[in-house]
């Protein structure tokens, strides 16, 4: 397993020993990196993913939302003097959650409750504040200053969290514990639970609060 973060990798290696095949561990360690760097990747963001087959064949899931209806290129242009302004137009809806279930469906062995593991325990108890991410909120403090939510999550106590900080994301842990409890509770065999887990997140409490 190689990946962009140690817990990433840590969480795509406990998969593999636990019988998942690469599929599954792959989305451990995405999800994850969604958690320790969700400064730069997030898991309501986008979400590409290229898969190859042993005989070769490549697969590819789009994972990127559709633009706002709104975000019309000729307005961009006429009001906005051609650049995506900061908002509401900015944000494509979340393809990341869609894309990783997507994933598990067609290639995956394992529950979206098991795979989400690693993710889970990061956003839940916390990780260690690594340099790149205490670099990234640091140079865009002022970005973040402008969104309470975004201010409450990465300014911890109104304050720029130092590396080697416990970093905890309590919000993001309970989206993923929403999805795995209503994967779990569907019932209908695997793909009736991952289908379930796609409806929390997109149908259901989640997808209101995000509106």
């Amino acid at each position: 397993v190689s990946a962009g973060h140690a817990l990433a990798a840590q969480a795509a290696y406990a998969i593999l020993e636990a019988g998942g095949n690469a599929v599954d561990a792959g989305v451990a360690s995405a999800m994850t990196l969604g958690v320790v760097q969700s400064d730069l990747v997030n898991i309501a963001g986008v979400a590409p993913i290229m898969i190859r087959q042993p005989s070769g064949e490549v697969t590819t899931i789009s994972g990127i939302g559709r633009w706002p209806r709104a975000a019309d290129i000729n307005r961009l242009v006429l009001e906005h003097d051609g650049h995506v302004p900061h908002g509401v137009l900015r944000n494509v809806v979340p393809a990341a959650p869609d894309a990783y279930i997507t994933a598990l469906e067609q290639f995956g062995t394992m529950s979206f409750g098991e795979v989400t593991q690693g993710a889970l325990q990061a956003a839940r108890d916390g990780f260690i504040m690594h340099e790149l991410m205490a670099q990234t909120i640091a140079e865009n403090e002022d970005n973040y200053r402008r969104w309470p939510s975004n201010r409450e999550i990465y300014l911890p106590n109104d304050t720029r969290p130092k590396v080697g900080d416990i970093f905890v994301q309590s919000d993001l842990a309970h989206t993923l514990q929403y999805m795995a409890d209503q994967e779990a509770a569907r019932g209908g065999g695997r793909l009736a639970g991952l289908n379930a887990a796609r409806n929390a997140f997109y149908k259901g409490d989640i997808a209101r609060a995000i509106v």
